[in-house]
């Protein structure tokens, strides 16, 4: 936990991240207007409404959720470990996603990513308990489901993903013959969680049918994009190979005895979701690796157990075992940063600044980056940070709207975070050329390049 909860502000709040915190601190009424538009549910956003109430507005601070959370998915992937390899296969679980250097990045972000990814590893573990409990109790007993039914509300409630989860579970209690015999209390657990999600499956149905219908902002994967995605859970490629050894090696070796093993539920843990999500991504593409996180436990409970089922000695399986661990720990950098840096996109602004300036965002959603960057009290207004800005005369795009410019404007700063998705034909920065004149253009962050004009 000490070191999930270390170097929590190296990075300054750049992604993601500003529209979580900005939402949060709204007022709950203008809270639940924006969640029905959005592909969020509600329960990471009342978190850190809540939390950010009783802490300092400061990343550090803010993303300690995430970095608890995070801290607590060892425990269930421990047990999960230790109940189907032993002790070692447990603890080489735990301390490969410890150390792994994606999860970590996550963990430091003020997102709902590790809430979901603990309510998941905790599922399957509640999953697990529920078939060593039917030797006990084979009759459906509304208390033995409890425990799954929360972990699947949890997840669902964090992330609209966590309904992959749910999915997967089901496969895993038609497949796997250890899991076979509580089918009828998981499906239970299942219509649960869906009648504890009512309020929610409106939107959800929505969301769902404007991203098939309109498509995603994503494209089509390339061809070694699973591969990428295991080389980012494994920190560097040759531990990528190797763990794709190890775990290849111990499929062929037991390959007879893998369906009937716990080592079929993580290794359909994380198949499923690895290689299902990147074909069904050549149709509506989804393919980015935060949408994956939820899956990087059972790679790791799969390496795991992967080692406890190679056909060598106890003492060789606990050196390749510390060596999975020590590949992990010797290519992991919890303090190295991400390179985003908005503070210089809004230093640069000002910088440029001379007589009356406007400032035009595309897309529109950096619009909350940038508020962040020049001075996070504005998070605190109370008139919406739109009207706000507006006053100031910085502009949003919307799409490739040109926005209005009055005659008394002499200078105009262009933040490009990406423009080209949703101006991909340049509308805006043509009309602002055809009017003005590019004067300076430099890359103020990663990706972000900022362009000043002056009228001509």
């Amino acid at each position: 936990m000490v070191l999930k909860l270390a170097w929590t502000g190296v990075n300054e709040l750049a992604g993601d991240e500003p529209f979580t915190v900005y939402w949060s601190t709204r007022p709950l009424a203008e809270l639940f207007a924006m969640l029905r538009t959005e592909n969020n549910p509600p329960l990471y956003f009342l978190l850190i409404h809540g939390w950010a109430s009783l802490v300092p507005l400061d990343p550090a601070w803010l993303r300690i959720p995430s970095a608890l959370f995070s801290a607590f998915t060892v425990w269930p992937l421990f047990l999960l470990g230790r109940r189907s390899g032993g002790i070692m296969a447990g603890l080489t679980a735990a301390l490969l996603f410890t150390f792994s250097q994606h999860s970590y990045a996550f963990a430091h972000e003020v997102r709902a990513y590790p809430l979901l990814v603990l309510s998941c590893t905790w599922a399957v573990w509640q999953l697990v308990r529920l078939a060593d409990d039917h030797h006990r109790h084979p009759a459906l007993r509304p208390a033995s489901i409890g425990w799954l039914v929360t972990a699947n509300v949890l997840a669902t409630w964090a992330h609209y993903f966590g309904w992959l989860m749910v999915g997967l579970e089901v496969v895993l209690v038609f497949y796997v013959p250890m899991l076979r015999q509580v089918r009828v209390k998981m499906l239970a657990a299942a219509g649960l969680t869906l009648l504890c999600s009512l309020p929610l499956l409106g939107i959800l149905g929505q969301r769902a049918g404007d991203s098939l219908g309109n498509g995603t902002w994503l494209s089509s994967p390339s061809w070694e994009e699973p591969y990428n995605m295991v080389l980012r859970w494994s920190n560097a490629p040759v531990v990528a190979v190797f763990f794709i050894a190890l775990i290849a090696t111990a499929l062929m070796l037991r390959r007879t005895r893998i369906r009937s093993s716990a080592m079929a539920i993580a290794l359909l843990w994380t198949a499923i979701p690895l290689l299902g999500m990147f074909l069904v991504s050549f149709l509506f593409p989804m393919y980015l690796d935060r949408y994956l996180l939820f899956a990087s436990p059972g790679f790791y409970l799969l390496i795991a157990l992967a080692v406890q089922a190679l056909p060598v000695l106890p003492k060789w399986k606990n050196i390749l075992a510390g060596g999975t661990v020590v590949a992990m720990l010797a290519t992991f950098a919890p303090w190295r940063g991400n390179n985003l840096h908005p503070s210089q996109v809004a230093a640069q602004v000002d910088a440029w600044r001379d007589g009356r300036t406007a400032v035009v965002i595309q897309p529109s959603w950096y619009d909350l980056t940038y508020a962040w960057a020049k001075d996070p009290n504005l998070f605190r207004s109370a008139a919406p940070l739109e009207m706000t800005l507006r006053e100031q005369n910085v502009f949003p795009v919307q799409k490739d709207r040109v926005p209005p410019i009055d005659s008394t404007i002499a200078t105009v700063v262009h933040i490009d975070a990406w423009a080209a998705l949703t101006d991909p034909d340049g509308r805006v920065l043509h009309a602002l050329k055809a009017e003005f004149q590019q004067t300076d253009s430099v890359e103020a962050d990663k990706k972000t390049v900022v362009r000043r004009f002056r009228r001509k």
